[in-house]
């Protein structure tokens, strides 16, 4: 396996097919992650509609919009409201737990679906899963010894985080609907039709396509301790 350098051409990459770690001056990060911190705001109500508003007040062209950053906190104080909707998080946090034990600790996920919706007044049942969008980032180990990536990062990626064999087993063992990119497996152009694309699909109700808003949370291990301790787990 080869780790790609600096100014590698788009092709190279898309380390997943070529076998190759595309990485920035021998370090791999989402550089945006830290100013979050200073973006989190407390979860806005339901709307009338039973929905998160897609943005806060009345100017429609403001940046206090969807996704809001949040943290598993905030979200167990806002939407945990229910026994069952305390296990679908905790179901949630155990997820985190297993990126984060591989080495997955840099990372932004979108979280959406009927979780965030208030569907027990809506439809009259609870919310049955999770739909989780994650981007995230190479855990430095594959970045220091890049052959490992083939044998033991691979593998991991299509049977636990991404694909269909992790689809199948994510939504049978954590009631989550999880999908996920690599940010270094991208090039610009590519990170941001992926972003459009789920930032599309989780802004609008799946049965109604009306207009809505979603939450993202940063990988965060020791905040999700904290949360446990909300949703009552020692």
């Amino acid at each position: 396996m080869k780790l790609c350098k600096d100014g590698a051409k788009t092709e190279q990459r898309r380390w997943i097919q070529k076998d190759c770690i595309y990485y920035f001056g021998g370090k791999s990060t989402l550089g945006f992650l830290p100013s979050w911190e200073r973006n989190i705001l407390p979860l806005p109500p339901s709307d009338m509609r039973g929905l998160l508003p897609p943005f806060l007040g009345a100017d429609a062209a403001t940046h206090a919009r969807s996704p809001y950053p949040s943290t598993m906190s905030e979200l167990a104080s806002g939407l945990g409201t229910t026994p069952h909707r305390e296990a679908l998080l905790k179901n949630l946090i155990t997820y985190r737990q297993m990126l984060a034990t591989e080495g997955y600790t840099t990372g932004i996920q979108f979280v959406d679906g009927s979780f965030v919706e208030n569907v027990e007044i809506n439809a009259s049942r609870p919310p049955s899963d999770i739909d989780v969008f994650s981007i995230l980032s190479v855990p430095p180990k594959y970045l220091a010894a890049p052959p490992t990536w083939a044998s033991t990062g691979l593998p991991f990626w299509q049977s636990e985080i991404a694909g269909p064999t992790a689809q199948v087993k994510n939504k049978l063992r954590f009631s989550l609907d999880t999908y996920a990119v690599l940010f270094e497996e991208m090039g610009p152009g590519d990170l941001i039709q992926n972003t459009i694309y789920w930032y599309s699909l989780f802004s609008h109700q799946k049965s109604t396509q009306a207009w809505k808003g979603f939450v993202a949370l940063q990988l965060d291990p020791v905040a999700d301790q904290a949360a446990l301790s909300l949703l009552g787990s020692p």
